[in-house]
């Protein structure tokens, strides 16, 4: 799908799969391609002659293919999460921006973009657009996005903490819950990096103008203070791991405990049985009438006395 917005400088509207992408009076500020097909994406890269990234070159994590820039505009990739499956994900987005007009390339549906065109309807009338600024908004949308998702994963933390504490439970669910949210917190991470690299690459950029430098300086506050927060979420979630496998220790040591005081309380009767039931003929207690009798109370007394000392120790 290929989506046209035009500018007038007054006005901003847009047009979906057009039939001719240059047939308009109005310039064009931002072509979003979801999803696109090959027909498509060659319509779009012949028309105003680009080059898109592909996807193995978008994935990469060179610095040239994550940031690029000359004289003409500027080329980037960069991670944007996505919750697809049931699961999160995340998905490479292409930026290229050439003669005032923005060039998107997208797999997903994210709802980033569907905010910043939100947004871009609530503009007043009048309010002149540029391409960059479109940009920065897509950038700024997905921070709070981004911002959203992390405060997301800090409840659920809170939850599975909680719950830890108070059932002081072992199960396998909340290991697999903590892993779950660690895997969240790596993801979200690395497209926090991953867009920081690209603010910073643009606020070094002598193209980028002064208007636009301090905008970009808070989307750079704003995403380090996202990263830190990730840092402290994802040092929480690792001491919680660390406390649950404490946990399996101490559960662990209460069954070996177990085991242990049972087989020294058996141990005593064990070895008087042991030696009563030698096959000697001479024997003194062998023909005892009590000795049956003596033999079963000394057992029974034998772990009585191991008893009384380990709950003398506290060890039962």
């Amino acid at each position: 799908m290929i989506r046209v917005f035009y500018g007038n400088g007054k006005d901003l509207y847009w047009e979906k799969n057009p039939v001719n992408l240059k047939a308009t009076e109005d310039p064009i500020l931002w072509v979003d391609l979801q999803s696109p097909s090959e027909e498509e994406k060659k319509r779009v890269e012949t028309t105003f002659g680009i080059e898109f990234f592909t996807q193995q070159e978008a994935a990469e994590i060179e610095s040239s293919s994550r940031y690029f820039e000359d004289s003409e505009g500027f080329e980037a990739n960069t991670a944007f999460l996505v919750h697809e499956d049931k699961t999160y994900k995340t998905k490479q987005v292409s930026f290229i921006l050439r003669n005032n007009t923005l060039f998107t390339l997208r797999e997903a549906d994210l709802q980033s973009f569907a905010e910043t065109v939100r947004k871009l309807k609530t503009f007043q009338k009048g309010s002149s657009h540029k391409a960059f600024q479109i940009w920065l908004l897509l950038i700024e949308s997905q921070t709070d996005l981004d911002a959203d998702f992390i405060e997301y994963l800090t409840r659920v933390t809170n939850t599975v903490s909680r719950r830890l504490v108070k059932e002081r439970s072992i199960q396998e669910e909340t290991l697999l819950r903590i892993t779950q949210l660690q895997e969240y917190t790596i993801l979200i991470r690395e497209s926090i990096v991953d867009k920081q690299r690209l603010v910073s690459s643009l606020l070094r950029s002598v193209q980028v103008a002064k208007t636009e430098r301090g905008r970009l300086r808070i989307i750079f506050k704003d995403i380090s203070s996202l990263l830190q927060h990730t840092q402290f979420s994802f040092e929480r979630l690792e001491y919680l791991q660390n406390t649950f496998l404490g946990l399996v220790n101490i559960e662990q040591n209460q069954v070996i405990k177990i085991f242990t005081v049972v087989t020294v309380i058996f141990l005593p009767p064990t070895l008087i049985a042991s030696i009563y039931g030698m096959n000697f003929e001479y024997m003194p207690e062998l023909k005892w009438l009590m000795g049956y009798p003596f033999a079963l109370g000394l057992m029974v007394f034998s772990s009585l006395v191991f008893l009384w000392f380990f709950r003398r120790k506290n060890w039962l």
